[in-house]
């Protein structure tokens, strides 16, 4: 799990504004609906929207370790998961149907497994999915 200390929020906040706001819009239209517990996001130039609160720093992921976003997570005003990428051409909702009240972060960053962890009631109980062997897993709790 990474540790984030004072200067690594000042990089994530850093790297944020690199990619710029991000956000998910829905699978059928391809454009986000804003509700008023929305607030918008763009990343790579595709723009959505994000449940006002929750953890948007969370979601900028470096999966590298290289000091450049390599993709972000959100969680919508509806509790489902998306998550884009530089090529991805847009928002994506994360597979396996999950969903979520706030982000945590990335966990196994890095080859070959990349994890996303989320919360679900803002306590001790979060799941997460796995991406290895090239795809996204099934919604597992780890607490």
């Amino acid at each position: 799990m990474n540790v984030i200390t004072k200067a690594g929020l000042g990089a994530v906040a850093a790297l944020a504004a690199l990619a710029g706001p991000a956000l998910p819009a829905t699978a059928a239209a391809h454009t986000p609906v804003r509700a008023a517990s929305q607030c918008a996001v763009t990343a790579w130039g595709h723009t959505g929207y994000y449940k006002c609160g929750t953890d948007l720093k969370a979601g900028y992921v470096d999966w590298n370790r290289d000091g450049h976003t390599d993709e972000v997570f959100v969680v919508a005003a509806n509790r489902t998961i998306w998550h884009t990428w530089k090529n991805a051409g847009g928002w994506k909702e994360m597979p396996g149907n999950g969903r979520a009240d706030d982000m945590m972060g990335p966990n196994g960053t890095g080859d070959p497994r990349r994890c996303v962890i989320v919360y679900v009631n803002k306590g001790y109980h979060y799941w997460q999915n796995c991406f290895y062997k090239g795809t996204w897993h099934t919604w597992t709790t780890t607490g």
